[in-house]
């Protein structure tokens, strides 16, 4: 769900009433296990207009992201998004840089705003979301493991294992390494509120 998409040009507005009944036939099929959820892409300027879309529905889960605003300041605009639309996961800390080659040392720099962005997320109760695509695919194994570092140190306790898929090939993306990720981190899978 993403309003005024630079890359699409349009509004990117799931059809709610087809989802819920597509999952609903679904569920029939695979006995009640198929949940709803959605990527909501906070746009400040729209941000009227998200929460106006997000009133009458329902959604087991609800990924808190941060695309675009056009310009920069990416983590300006990730800390100010957090808190401003209900959510249980902060999808991709890493999206704004994920395609650029960042290394810790380069993201230490930041590391104030990222301990408040963290501090924010946990008080807003959102999951911590380890993605497997900026993990395996964008190459940023290390950013996560600096970022789990400063999670935990903050006590974080909610944490969410993504694999980004837009296709069916990165369906459970390096599922069995982010497991083994976890285990290295002593999060105990009662901390994991969801692998999608």
């Amino acid at each position: 769900f993403d309003l005024s998409n630079p890359y699409s040009k349009q509004d990117d507005v799931p059809d709610y009433e087809a989802y819920s009944k597509e999952i609903a036939e679904l569920n029939k099929q695979y006995n009640n296990r198929i949940k709803k959820g959605i990527e909501i892409g906070y746009f400040q300027p729209r941000e009227a207009d998200i929460l106006s879309y997000l009133a009458d529905k329902e959604f087991d889960l609800k990924l808190l992201s941060v695309h675009h605003n056009g310009v920069n300041d990416y983590l300006d605009r990730l800390e100010y998004a957090i808190g401003r639309v209900e959510a249980d996961v902060l999808a991709h800390f890493d999206y704004g840089f994920r395609l650029f080659d960042l290394s810790v040392k380069d993201l230490q720099i930041y590391e104030p705003q990222l301990i408040r962005i963290f501090k924010k997320m946990i008080e807003n109760n959102l999951a911590f979301e380890l993605n497997a695509k900026s993990i395996y695919l964008y190459h940023h194994e290390d950013l996560y493991r600096y970022a789990l570092s400063l999670v935990q140190q903050l006590g974080c306790h909610r944490y969410s294992i993504g694999s980004d898929g837009h296709k069916l090939a990165h369906f459970r993306l390096g599922f069995d390494q982010l497991g083994s990720l976890l285990e290295e981190y002593s999060i105990s899978k009662e901390e994991v509120i969801n692998y999608r």
